[in-house]
């Protein structure tokens, strides 16, 4: 029964696909729900795990069962889901990559840059800061994110270059203030 479900799904049977989400959506779900502590992250994450499968389809095989399949890719989402929130929680935390240039002579000063970065963020115009936040916050690839948003990776590319130029004209000033203030402590 497994290697009909896996060969209708690898030509594109919706219906399977369909009878396939109805028999596995619960189990996975309640794996996740057990994983994350979070029903919403869980019914999040056992959304993409049925985008994945319907996506990456044709590199399901007949040598596994569809469950050992399934669960394969649910263990990859739910990895994935934990850098993800490893990032987010760094970022919240004002673990930001600017703070790791060293920049600051205290840590006071690098807990100052952070939250200038986090300002500057919040300046960027809607769409643009969600899609630098999906990039270097979450850590979604340019397609991902163009995927996601029903956009072009052209757009994600261009969205995130201005952020970057945005994003560096409005840090300079609380970069040069943490220069001068290192080149100060050192002097004194």
């Amino acid at each position: 029964m497994d290697t009909q479900r896996i060969a209708a799904l690898k030509s594109g049977d919706y219906q399977v696909f369909a009878e396939v989400f109805e028999c596995f959506w619960d189990k996975v779900y309640l794996y996740l729900v057990k994983k994350t502590h979070s029903p919403e992250a869980a019914k999040d994450l056992t959304q993409m795990v049925f985008i994945k499968l319907w996506r990456y389809r044709s590199s399901l095989s007949s040598d596994y069962t569809l469950n050992e399949q399934l669960f394969r890719k649910t263990k990859q989402v739910f990895i994935d889901w934990l850098r993800q929130e490893t990032r987010r929680r760094q970022f919240l935390a004002g673990d930001v990559s600017i703070t790791d240039l060293t920049l600051a002579g205290t840590a006071h000063e690098g807990i100052a840059i952070s939250k200038d970065v986090v300002n500057a963020i919040q300046t960027l115009p809607p769409k643009r800061k969600e899609i630098f936040e999906l990039r270097h916050i979450y850590g979604y690839s340019y397609k991902e994110i163009a995927e996601l948003l029903g956009i072009s990776t052209k757009t994600v590319d261009n969205q995130l270059l201005k952020a970057n130029v945005q994003l560096r004209k409005l840090l300079q000033t609380a970069i040069y203030t943490a220069v001068i203030n290192e080149i100060l402590h050192h002097v004194n």
